[in-house]
């Protein structure tokens, strides 16, 4: 798990080089976290996870900073992987619903035209694969009473 006490104390840039973002938006996203527990009614089971607000919000950003799997992620924060991705689905909640980040799910429906679209054009179509024949003497005829 990544140490968040240490990573807070390192100057902006090198925070910014690990989260993507800057120190005084992670706080802001923190805060935003904190709200939104403090709104929360208490009902059901208690959590058992061990990590906070500032720990699940380093998580959802090495998520989206680093694409790497939530298999991988979940093993450096010593959680599950469905863990990882509920917390990463919260954080996007909370942060959206809080009006503060503006995080799209989608991309806009409709084409305005202030909007500077760019177009990249892949060529996938399938070639065909040269496969060598099969012979008779490639092929090895096996005996019935050999096979387990």
């Amino acid at each position: 798990m990544p140490n968040t006490d240490k990573l807070l104390k390192q100057n902006n840039a090198v925070f910014k080089r690990y989260t993507g973002i800057h120190k005084a938006t992670f706080y802001e996203m923190l805060e935003a976290m904190q709200q939104h527990e403090t709104q929360k009614t208490k009902s059901g089971r208690p959590r058992v996870l061990s990590l906070g607000e500032q720990e699940q919000i380093l998580l959802a950003l090495t998520y989206w900073r680093e694409y790497r799997t939530l298999y991988h992620i979940s093993m450096d924060f010593g959680i599950h992987e469905s863990s990882a991705s509920r917390i990463i689905r919260k954080v996007e909640y909370v942060l959206i619903n809080s009006g503060k980040f503006e995080l799209p799910r989608k991309l806009p429906s409709r084409v305005d035209d202030d909007i500077n679209w760019s177009v990249v054009i892949v060529d996938a179509t399938e070639t065909p694969i040269e496969r060598p024949k099969k012979t008779k003497e490639t092929t090895i005829a096996a005996r019935r009473n050999n096979t387990p």
